[in-house]
Order: C-alpha cells, then sequence, then structure tokens
C-alpha cells in the first residue's frame, strides 16, 4: 500500500467517525450555511461515504489517485472549518472533536510526502 493510499484509509475511518459525530450532535440542524432535515442529510452522508469507500475499494477506479489526495484536501478543509466555526461561536460544534484529526492527518502527508 502506498503512502498516499495509507493516509487516504485513516482519512477515510476519520470521515466514517466525523459523520458519525455530527449525525449524532444534530449537524444537520446547526450548520450556519443550511439546514437541512436528518433524512436528507443522512442521504447526503451515505451517497458521500459510499462514493469513497468505492474509491478505496477498486484499485481500477478512473483518477483514484488524484481522487484520493483531493480527499485529503477536502477534509483538511472541512477540519479546518469546524475549527474555525467553534472558534467564532466560542463553543463545541458538531464535528468538533474529529475535526482536527483531519487537519493531522493532511498536514502530516503534506508536509511527509508534498513539501
Amino acid at each position: 500500500m502506498s503512502p498516499l493510499e495509507q493516509f487516504f484509509t485513516i482519512s477515510l475511518l476519520v470521515q466514517i467517525a466525523h459523520a458519525t459525530e455530527e449525525l449524532s450532535t444534530g449537524f444537520h440542524k446547526k450548520w450556519y450555511v443550511i439546514k437541512v432535515p436528518l433524512e436528507v442529510f443522512l442521504a447526503f452522508e451515505v451517497v458521500f461515504e459510499c462514493f469513497w469507500i468505492a474509491v478505496w475499494l477498486f484499485q481500477d477506479f478512473p483518477s483514484r489517485a488524484y481522487l484520493q489526495t483531493f480527499f485529503l484536501a477536502l477534509m483538511f478543509a472541512n477540519g479546518v472549518q469546524h475549527i474555525v466555526w467553534a472558534g467564532n461561536v466560542k463553543k463545541y460544534v458538531p464535528g468538533l472533536v474529529t475535526a482536527p484529526v483531519h487537519c493531522v492527518v493532511f498536514l502530516m502527508f503534506y508536509f511527509k510526502f508534498i513539501y
């Protein structure tokens, strides 16, 4: 398994924990951008996670390495977004516990293999 695949796998596991945290703490009702019904948010999460699990599972997935790198950057941005949101409201926001882990995983990947 390549370093990219290793970091992608770790980030995917963190994302599954992150989505679980968001679903169990009412992210869908509290996000500053849009509020959606739980069913809509759950459907989004299922489709989102299934897509990335497919990228992980299928070695011949089109543009796999690009998508894995994009996912790592996307999860970094997601983590930063949660941290900034919590800083603005000065309290816990859904997803805050796992958000820093996304940032750490991306930064470790970046400084070990990109920079």
